[in-house]
């Protein structure tokens, strides 16, 4: 479990991107994340570490 601290633009921002999808705050928090995660190739360089 993660706390987020958002300021009150960014919570709207949320909250309106979370309406559009139909998705809970939580869903579209992790769904951001992981996509970051993709852009950067940080899952494959997670798990190339976990291998050695």
């Amino acid at each position: 479990m993660v706390k987020v601290v958002l300021s009150k633009e960014q919570r709207a921002i949320l909250t309106e991107l979370a309406r559009r999808l139909g998705t809970s705050e939580s869903e579209t928090l992790r769904m951001a994340l992981m996509d970051y995660v993709k852009e950067l190739s940080l899952m494959k360089e997670t798990i190339h570490r976990g291998k050695n």
